[in-house]
This record gives structure tokens, C-alpha cells and sequence, in this order.
């Protein structure tokens, strides 16, 4: 079995430091409440659909730290003013909370039109996606009126609908929150365009760049790039009426019966991984920080290189393994290892290593990544339960801890 090595060699290598620009960090998650029916409005044009669980009440919103060059973070459904309403023609609703929520939804289909599909409107998705990953860059106030077709009509999909919703709900003052079916239209539809999966496109990102700009932000492709997240398969609007919420959702067509649960409108937000800067030093390796860069490698676009293994994108070099672009690469010679690692010698010598690919792979079926195992396995007492999640994350394999503890430990 495979000798630990020693801790140097981590500065052995040519190393990289995740730097963090401090943030307030994720916020904590909990369950999804218990699913409760939820009754479907008379105006509404969908059929009755289960309502998103219930939540407690003025739910406080998250602590960010105020820390120089980060985006201060806020609701995009909150915040529209007399000014906006008026120019919404969205003025005047009155009576009943139910005759209010009633007038939004059918304000909505006369003032907006749904398109889901992104050759027919390329920007169809970008309130949603960049909303997702950073809360408020692109708020309803802006949305409604920037997204207009030539018809004056406002251009959306689900989420827009959602959004625009909840933004004139809450100025009318009702108890009204974005609710989802949270499933990923990638697992449904494997055809999907992979980069709604992972990553951002460059030429979606060169339409965000004006926005990041606007906001005093100097964020770089690859940091937007690894911090995009695939959302939600629908969403829609609840309002509270009486004891119970009731759905509200404007888009035409939508099937009954999904389950829906509340949709927090800061919960794509990620600090950490967001405005993580990576640079070259003498300390160890951040690999938590490595991993959480390569949750969705390959970054859209990268072609990096293609390993002893056939697997294509893989990570080019140290600096592209860092930074997100591609996952470790499965080299079987002494001199690609070497290469890669910006190292001289291997301890222990790579015959070593070559017994313990043998075994490993003969024994699981699997393929075992040298240099995954070098950066990881540094210290005498490894625990599986450290490894093994580690070396998952960087390789994209599925080593199991009794795998680890019989043939790597």
C-alpha cells in the first residue's frame, strides 16, 4: 500500500492559494418544510397545484460583512416605487387582498408574454441566472423596463412572471413570496444546452459584464463562470389569503401536480466562490477551496487537455486545475505527473505509486489519479473521511471509503 508523504511536499509543488476577499459567508441551510395543498386562484390560469411549504413569518434577511469591492446583496422583487407603478400602469388596485392578488395576475396577462425559448430571445434567462448568483444585479425595477418587445409587451419566462409578481404584491403591501419546483431541467432533458448545467457562456457573460461594471465590480470571467448555477424548473408567486397560500402563477400552459417549496431569493448566493482570487505562493494549497472551484468543471468553453484515459477537458495545467477550468488529469507516466506538478522527484519514487494504480485499479475497476493523490495524502494519519471527498471533487471519480482504506491507506 502507498507510503503517506511528507508534508513538504505540498511546497514542493508550484502552489496555489485560494485569497478570499473575506465575506459574510453561505447562508444556513434548513429543511424544506412539510408540503401543504394550496388552492389555485379564480383568475389564475393554471389548475389547482400543491403550494410550497409554509415558513415562519419576517424571516430575517442575511448578514453580509461590509467588505470593500463585494456587492451588496439585496431582494430584486423589493423596492418599487410610486414612479414604477405608474409606468407599469400597474396603479389603482384596491379592495380585498384576494381582489388585489386577483388584478396582478391579470395585469400580467395583458402586460407581459411568456417566451421559454432561448433562439427566440437570447437574453431570455439572464434576470434569472444572474439574480440567482448575485441577488439584486439585474432587479424588477430594471427588468420591466429594458425586457420589452416591440409591442411594449414584457418579455419573460417563469421566473420573470414570479419576480414581477411578487415586486407589485409587495408594494401593494400583500404576504407574497417566489416558490419553486425544484428539479433541474438538465436531469429531465438530457438534450439540454449544457451551459444552463454549469459555467457561463463568454457571450453571456459579455452581456453581464455592463452590469458588473455598473455596480463597481471588477469580476473576472472565470470567477462569474464558476459561481453560475443551473435554476429551478419552474417558478411561480403565492400569496396568503386567510390561512393558507394561494398560487399565483401567470405563465400559460403549466402542468398540475408538480410540488413546490419556498424559493428563497439569496439562496444561489455564494461569497466564497464568487470572489475567490487565486494566486501563487509558498502555503499549502486551499484544496477545500479547490474543490468548491471545480463543482462545475469543465468551465463552458475550456478545452484543456485530453488524458492517458481519453477524457477530454481535463485541467492543462496547475494553474488551470485551480482555477476551476478542468479536473485533475490521468497521466501514467513519471514525466506527465512531474510536469503537471511542477516537481522534480516523486517521494517514494513512482514505482510506488504505479503498484498502488495497479492494485487499485485491478481491485475496483476504477481509474486512480496520481496526482490527486500526491496533493491530497500529506500527512501520516489521513483520514478517509478527509481524502476521499477531496479526491472525488478534484478527479470527478467515485472512490468510497472502503476502497481508500483498502487499497490507498
Amino acid at each position: 500500500m502507498l507510503k503517506p508523504k511528507p508534508f513538504f511536499i505540498v511546497t514542493a509543488l508550484l502552489i496555489v492559494m485560494l485569497l478570499l476577499a473575506g465575506c459574510g459567508g453561505d447562508t444556513p441551510e434548513t429543511a424544506p418544510p412539510e408540503q401543504v395543498e394550496v388552492a389555485q386562484p379564480e383568475a389564475a390560469v393554471e389548475p389547482a397545484q400543491e403550494a410550497a411549504a409554509p415558513v415562519e413569518e419576517d424571516d430575517p434577511a442575511p448578514v453580509q460583512d461590509d467588505v470593500p469591492d463585494q456587492f451588496v446583496i439585496f431582494n430584486p422583487y423589493d423596492g418599487l416605487t410610486d414612479e414604477d407603478i405608474l409606468f407599469l400602469e400597474a396603479d389603482g388596485f384596491s379592495g380585498t387582498d384576494k381582489e388585489i392578488a386577483d388584478a396582478i395576475l391579470a395585469w400580467q396577462a395583458e402586460h407581459m408574454y411568456y417566451i421559454g425559448d432561448p433562439n427566440q430571445q437570447p437574453d431570455i434567462s439572464h434576470p434569472m441566472r444572474w439574480n440567482y448568483m448575485l441577488p439584486g444585479i439585474f432587479p424588477v425595477s430594471d427588468m420591466v423596463r429594458e425586457r420589452r418587445l416591440d409591442n411594449g409587451l414584457i418579455y419573460g419566462l417563469c421566473w420573470d412572471y414570479a419576480a414581477i409578481y411578487n415586486a407589485i404584491a409587495n408594494y401593494y403591501g400583500l404576504d407574497v413570496r417566489v416558490t419553486a419546483n425544484k428539479v433541474y431541467i438538465s436531469e429531465q432533458n438530457p438534450n439540454i444546452d449544457p451551459t444552463t448545467a454549469h459555467g457561463m457562456s463568454p457571450t453571456e457573460f459579455a452581456a453581464m459584464e455592463p452590469r458588473l461594471q455598473a455596480a463597481g465590480l471588477d469580476l473576472s470571467y472565470d470567477q462569474i463562470s464558476r459561481a453560475a448555477r443551473e435554476t429551478w424548473a419552474h417558478y411561480r408567486a403565492e400569496v396568503r389569503l386567510g390561512d393558507e397560500w394561494v398560487a399565483y402563477d401567470g405563465v400559460p400552459g403549466v402542468a398540475a401536480g408538480p410540488t413546490y417549496e419556498v424559493a428563497p431569493w439569496d439562496e444561489g448566493y455564494d461569497a466564497d466562490l464568487l470572489y475567490a482570487e487565486f494566486s501563487y505562493g509558498d502555503d499549502a494549497i486551499d484544496l477545500a477551496g479547490m474543490a468548491a472551484a471545480l463543482a462545475n468543471a469543465p468551465a463552458d468553453g475550456y478545452e484543456g487537455v485530453t488524458d492517458d484515459a481519453g477524457d477530454a477537458h481535463r485541467a492543462a495545467s496547475m494553474e488551470d486545475l485551480c482555477t476551476g477550468q478542468g479536473l485533475v488529469p490521468y497521466y501514467t507516466t513519471p514525466e506527465d505527473v512531474l510536469t503537471f506538478l511542477h516537481i522534480v522527484n516523486m517521494p517514494g519514487g513512482f514505482d510506488e505509486y504505479a503498484d498502488v494504480m495497479t492494485e487499485y485499479e485491478t481491485g475496483t475497476g476504477k481509474l486512480f489519479y496520481i496526482i490527486a493523490d500526491i496533493m491530497i495524502y500529506t500527512e501520516d494519519d489521513m483520514a478517509a473521511e478527509d481524502y476521499v471527498p477531496l479526491y472525488n471533487a478534484l478527479t470527478g471519480s467515485n472512490m468510497t471509503l472502503e476502497e481508500f482504506e483498502e487499497y490507498v491507506q
